[in-house]
């Protein structure tokens, strides 16, 4: 009995140390082997509370840039307006196109580049044209945004305009609309407005508009030879007015610099069934 006691005990007191052993093992190696990293937790952060066009706020004020030092008569006029919002992301929208038409005089791409160094750079060719004797107007650079108002219950529309006068006859100027929706964070484009599949009948609406507008200055005009040179395309520019939905042409787009920047509205009971019934 008793040996057969001690060899139990001295059993269990071998599994025992062997079963220590083997988790010391598996500890040291699970310190020293690398170990497959833990996937990260995915942090999804609540959308921005959507306020209504009737809540929006906004102020004017001028845009954070410094004009480089210049003496003399030829010195660039600079002047870049923006509006602070008490919604980020339509602030940040809206400086992102000042930034577009701040080199608007300049073939880069302003996406890598700031207002400041698009400033700087209008400046220095400025400069450098002044001391070659180039122009003796100055050089112009003017963009400026404003808000348009509210449609409905959620949208919210705004105008950047810019003005460049860089030499020559006569200078440039641009004018870009938006309308953004507040409940959906983001711009309308003109397909977000239509009924599918009604495009044609949209600009069937307009083209009207387009002839009278070119027949007022000449009513004997031959609308083919016309368009030959300036033909009619639906504006990318548009928002949504009391009469209508208005249109907006920039400089040379369906007519010569004479002609300025035409804008044609098709009144809201013509558009029944082409757009949305919540623009309507």
């Amino acid at each position: 009995m008793k040996k057969g006691l001690w060899i139990g005990v001295w059993i269990g007191v071998w599994v025992v140390a062997v079963s220590v052993g083997l988790s010391a093992c598996d500890k040291k190696k699970s310190e020293t082997d690398p170990q497959p990293p833990t996937a990260p937790k995915l942090i999804v952060l609540p959308n921005p509370p959507a306020i209504t066009a009737s809540q929006l706020t906004v102020t004017a004020q001028k845009a954070n840039y410094v004009l480089p030092a210049c003496k003399g008569d030829k010195c660039p006029q600079v002047d870049i307006q923006h509006l602070q919002t008490n919604v980020p992301w339509v602030t940040q929208f809206l400086d992102h196109q000042i930034l577009k038409l701040s080199q608007g005089f300049s073939d880069q791409s302003s996406d890598h580049l700031s207002l400041q160094e698009n400033i700087n750079a209008f400046v220095q060719m400025s400069n450098e044209d002044a001391k070659q004797g180039g122009v003796g107007v100055p050089y112009t650079l003017s963009v400026q945004t404003e808000y348009l108002g509210k449609h409905g219950k959620n949208l919210a529309q705004f105008k950047v305009s810019g003005e460049f006068y860089t030499g020559g006859a006569h200078g440039s100027a641009v004018n870009n609309y938006y309308v953004l929706d507040l409940s959906q964070h983001k711009q309308l484009k003109l397909k977000d407005l239509l009924v599918r599949y009604e495009k044609n009948k949209l600009y069937g609406a307009l083209y009207p508009e387009f002839v009278q507008w070119v027949k007022s200055g000449d009513s004997t005009v031959n609308m083919k030879e016309y368009e030959a040179m300036w033909k009619f395309t639906l504006a990318h520019n548009f928002t949504l007015t009391q009469k209508g939905l208005t249109f907006y042409y920039g400089q040379y787009e369906i007519g010569p610099y004479s002609a300025g920047m035409p804008e044609f509205t098709i009144p809201y009971a013509k558009l029944d069934g082409i757009i949305k019934p919540e623009y309507l």
